[in-house]
């Protein structure tokens, strides 16, 4: 029993911010229904693939969930939607960006019927503005946002990373608004209506950047791959056998990193005492730490790290995080376009 397991929730379109928000409430323990047509959601074949064939992301995104498969070319498919949504507490709607052969549904009848509905409304740019009926992807509302300009080598024109930044920061704004109707409906008894731009979720971390800016009087700028302004070093760093992934924020940390590496006359240096001031000395101390990592594996700076209470974490390959999870499922049958089935078991925790 988790603490949302109150909740049934019903999940439809094809958006990864509205699946990302769904799996939010499942580890919480909600019932959480996905509506997919009968070739399955577009996004069961989306890159990183396993050797399987089978969608990575899509798997990230629906863990814990069932999916419930509907055909519009069935007559009864709006009727049995309907059932699913009157029934619900939250609907998370991702129309706006991909209705995935979602059947017609009279939304304005089911909040009469279900007067305590939460639903969350999707969109790229949200239901109003200049922008509301543009179209866009996850790369383009980074680029609007000033995010891609941050990313890449320290000269040179910006990187575009392949990853979901966007639908992962949509998805957690969605959960958080959606959760709070939750609240709100406990104080009242009345269901509330939440339009999410991905747009003004994304900004917000624009927003932080800026702060940051004013509060140290200087600006974020690219200073290289695997660099992170305003702090140093944060990265991904090759060993002995293995990656590892280091953050060193307060000075105790700094010193911590250098004591274990032996470096003690960077844990003494006054100049370095602050991520800022490391900043200004980056390739001086990359050449004096890599070679170092160097010397042990990820695993053994790993239980060192531990040891001294320094965040630092082995990465692992794609081949280990399948092993330690299950693959995803295979698309959901098409002859039998009403049946709910289990889709999404629970994955094994990994620590």
């Amino acid at each position: 029993m988790g603490a949302l397991s109150h909740l049934r929730i019903v999940e439809i379109g094809s958006a990864a911010a509205t699946s990302y928000c769904a799996r939010l409430f499942a580890d919480f323990g909600a019932d959480v229904q996905k509506v997919e047509p009968p070739h399955g959601d577009p996004l069961r074949r989306t890159a990183p693939l396993t050797p399987k064939g089978r969608s990575a992301w899509f798997a990230f995104l629906n863990f814990n969930k069932s999916s419930v498969v509907l055909s519009t070319g069935d007559a009864g498919a709006a009727s049995r939607l309907r059932e699913l949504i009157v029934g619900c507490d939250i609907l998370l709607d991702g129309r706006g960006i991909a209705a995935a052969d979602c059947p017609e549904i009279d939304l304005d009848a089911i909040k009469r019927d279900n007067p305590g509905l939460i639903h969350l409304d999707l969109a790229w740019f949200g239901d109003r503005g200049p922008y509301a009926n543009f179209a866009a992807t996850d790369s383009t509302i980074r680029a609007l946002t000033g995010l891609v300009k941050l990313v890449g080598p320290e000269q040179g024109p910006p990187m575009h990373a392949p990853d979901f930044q966007i639908g992962i920061l949509g998805g957690l704004w969605g959960f958080i608004a959606a959760a709070s109707s939750v609240l709100g409906r406990m104080q009242d008894g009345r269901g509330r209506e939440n339009h999410l731009s991905l747009f003004e979720a994304s900004i917000a971390v624009t927003e932080y950047i800026m702060f940051e800016a004013f509060q140290r009087g200087d600006i974020m700028r690219r200073i290289g791959v695997n660099r992170f302004w305003p702090t140093f070093p944060v990265g991904i760093y090759e060993t002995k056998q293995g990656w590892l992934g280091v953050t060193t924020v307060t000075p105790a940390q700094w010193r911590a990193f250098c004591e274990m590496l032996g470096l003690n006359e960077l844990r003494d240096d006054p100049t370095l005492v602050m991520g800022v001031d490391r900043l200004r000395h980056v390739a001086e101390i990359e050449g004096r730490i890599l070679p170092k990592l160097k010397q042990r594996t990820a695993q053994e700076w790993f239980a060192e790290g531990l040891r001294r209470k320094i965040p630092i974490v082995p990465v692992p390959e794609i081949s280990d995080l399948i092993a330690t999870r299950r693959s995803a499922p295979a698309a959901p049958s098409s002859r039998s376009p009403s049946a709910t089935k289990p889709a999404f078991p629970p994955a094994p925790c990994s620590g």
